[in-house]
């Protein structure tokens, strides 16, 4: 019996040591099994490297690999998404990778190199070549047959030549300069796109950029363009026939309601295939079904309550029917007489001429462009501490959200996701703080609310996932001495300082000097006029490291510097002493800043609530850094990254006979950062 039992324990023995030399060679024996796996029955995070190595050509073999982030989570409240994130790096090279996955299949994937050149199994060639050979091998894992289709438009094609080209109900554009070269396959129906169905390539400097997959995801329900852009218009005109708007006055004001206003003509009318990105609100319940539409946009006599001077009309283009009428609002100068400048008011307020006097009131010609937003809050204060387990997956709580009528709100809160599955970073709660500011001065019932929602997201998210405290001031609370001594305060008590303010926002002089200011919940007045000089007095410890002002002007300047009399000039300056471009980041925007209602000229039916909405998801959930947060927010809903996007582009306000309201979101500092 003693026998028995030393050969049994030498043998059991053995069989351990061959087992484990066996996981010790090359790796595990889940890893060669892995190997042996289909391409569909990997995992995401397993997905994700062989991408890089069979279809990209990285020479993984020679990387260090390291999985930052894996969160999971529904794609537009439908289908199982998964977010991967990987840093790689050699002694040559260091780049890190985001790829997001929906039901199992890759939607896209981003790279960021960070340092160094990409070490490749094979010398890259031409971009065109390059594009042939990804299409070829993604097909081949992917077994998706559509890329057949695809890569023959490839054909005869000239290399660095931008062109567009259309075989079919499939449109190709061929654009690029001396750095970079993009591949964009569009579904198209006569003339008509739908940009959410799209297959797109991107090489920057001899290497992968970005790919996008959403042509598996969408169908398309209707390709019947019944209704012609004249009729769209008389739709349009009889639709906003009762129609009214709801504008907050700030303060303690009550809202005013305009319900008399006189349209003068069409400012714009664009047609796409698109649907809304909610179950809720999206046509038939399905967001993933496409129908085409018409957009009118009709402008007014004149600037009406809430800066409003126009009604933007959705219709369904194969039917008639009227979806969406909101509120255009004018964000650049109101120039009738083409003689308001910088010195004169930009709307239908009076307007201060310069003197020679010796105090700020008198000395002061304001000069702003509105752009309402606002923003959430209610104090709170919360702490959020989570062990660091980068390759476990944790619950995360549901997200809450304030409930506001409206269907544009209702669109908006259901677009709060709830992440399934979260991997987040240790940040002690001491350390970080957030206050969220708001100005409801004269701006729309929608812009309002879509404003509280947001600023309560933003607070929401950085609290519970980035483990700040943070602080709900809106509306009321909002002033111009809770600004400045919070401030001052926050950096006497943090470490680390991040501030997030909506409202109105323009110029002013003071003293012949220009400077830039926002207002806070109650007026216009001098007095009550947040400038950057006064920022600049209480932030002198220089611990503000990401500042976002959605507010006009705000962004004009950059780096600043100060004026004859020894005052800060330009708010990035002011928020930060000068923006350390290593740890500082502001964001802001160059003369007119994006309504948060507006809808996008790359999806009509995503308001740029929502892009927002996202932006702050990839800040804290998925722990992105912020360009990786920005681009991440811009490819989940328009296919882009954010720098070719109107935010970075440029927008405008089309206004017949007054001019055009143009604006640009400027990121100053290093975008390659942590929030937390």
């Amino acid at each position: 019996m003693i026998r028995s039992s030393k050969k049994l324990f030498l043998f059991s023995t053995f069989f351990m040591c061959i087992l484990l030399v066996t996981f010790g060679m090359n790796g595990s024996l889940v890893c060669s099994a892995a190997n042996q796996q289909s391409f569909s029955d990997l995992t995401a995070t397993e997905k994700t490297l062989t991408i890089l190595k069979d279809v990209v050509g990285l020479d993984t073999a020679t990387y260090s690999t390291n999985l930052d982030t894996h969160t999971q989570d529904l794609y537009f409240e439908v289908l199982p998404q998964e977010d991967v994130k990987y840093t790689l790096e050699s002694d040559e090279s260091k780049l890190e990778v985001i790829c997001t996955f929906v039901n199992e299949k890759l939607r896209s994937m981003n790279t960021y190199i960070l340092d160094g050149s990409p070490r490749m199994t094979q010398p890259p060639t031409n971009t065109l070549e390059m594009a042939k050979e990804f299409i070829n091998k993604y097909q081949t894992i992917s077994s998706a047959s559509y890329y057949g289709m695809l890569r023959s438009m490839l054909d005869n094609l000239e290399v660095n030549k931008n062109v567009t080209k259309t075989s079919g109900n499939t449109k190709l554009e061929v654009t690029g300069n001396a750095s970079y070269t993009s591949f964009r396959w569009t579904y198209t129906v006569n003339g008509v796109e739908a940009p959410s169905k799209c297959v797109a390539l991107k090489f920057e400097n001899g290497f992968l950029k970005y790919f996008v997959d959403t042509w598996s995801i969408y169908k398309i329900g209707s390709t019947d363009l019944n209704i012609s852009e004249d009729k769209a218009i008389d739709i349009a005109m009889k639709a906003t026939e009762n129609y009214s708007w709801n504008v907050s006055m700030g303060g303690d004001n009550p809202p005013v309601t305009v319900t008399d206003f006189n349209i003068v003509g069409v400012s714009e009318t664009t047609s796409m295939i698109g649907n809304y990105p909610t179950k809720n609100e999206s046509r038939g319940g399905d967001p993933f079904t496409l129908y085409p539409g018409w957009q009118i946009k009709l402008y007014f006599d004149k600037l009406y309550a809430g800066y409003v001077y126009g009604i933007n009309v959705g219709i369904w283009a194969d039917t008639g029917e009227v979806h969406d009428i909101r509120t255009m609002m004018w964000t650049g100068e109101y120039s009738p007489d083409e003689n308001l400048n910088d010195n004169e008011t930009a709307i239908e307020l009076k307007s201060n001429e310069e003197s020679n006097g010796e105090t700020d009131s008198d000395l002061t010609s304001i000069a702003w462009i509105a752009l309402p937003i606002t923003v959430v809050l209610g104090v709170t204060i919360v702490y959020s501490k989570r062990k660091k387990a980068p390759h476990k997956l944790h619950k995360a709580p549901k997200s809450s959200s304030l409930k506001l009528s409206g269907a544009l709100l209702c669109l908006l809160i259901s677009l709060t996701m709830i992440p399934l599955a979260i991997s987040i970073p240790t940040v002690k709660a001491d350390t970080y703080v957030m206050p969220v500011y708001g100005s409801t001065l004269n701006i729309t019932s929608q812009e309002e609310q879509f404003a509280e929602t947001i600023a309560a997201d933003f607070a929401y998210k950085f609290s519970t996932y980035a483990g700040y405290t943070t602080y709900n001031l809106f509306g009321s609370q909002t002033t111009k001495a809770t600004v400045l001594n919070n401030a001052e305060d926050f950096e006497d008590d943090y470490d680390h300082v991040a501030m997030f303010h909506y409202g109105h926002g323009g110029i002013v002089w003071v003293v012949y000097q220009k400077h830039w200011d926002y207002f806070d919940d109650y007026g216009y007045e001098d007095y009550r006029q947040i400038r950057d000089y006064m920022v600049y007095s209480r932030t002198d410890q220089n611990k503000h490291f990401f500042v976002i002002l959605w507010s006009c002007r705000q962004g004009d300047l950059y780096p600043g510097y100060d004026d004859p009399y020894g005052r800060a000039v330009g708010m990035p300056y002011a928020w930060h002493h000068g923006v350390d471009t290593n740890s500082d980041c502001f964001i802001g925007f160059a003369d007119a800043s994006m309504p948060l209602t507006q809808v996008s000229e790359h999806h009509n039916w995503v308001p740029y609530a929502f892009w927002l909405n996202m932006f702050a998801y990839y800040l804290t959930i998925n722990h992105y850094k912020i360009m990786q947060a920005l681009d991440a927010a811009s490819q989940y809903f328009f296919n882009l990254d954010w720098d070719e996007t109107e935010l970075y582009t440029g927008f405008e306000a089309v206004w017949p006979g007054f001019g055009s309201g143009d604006g640009w979101m400027k990121v100053y500092g290093n975008s390659d950062i942590y929030v937390y």
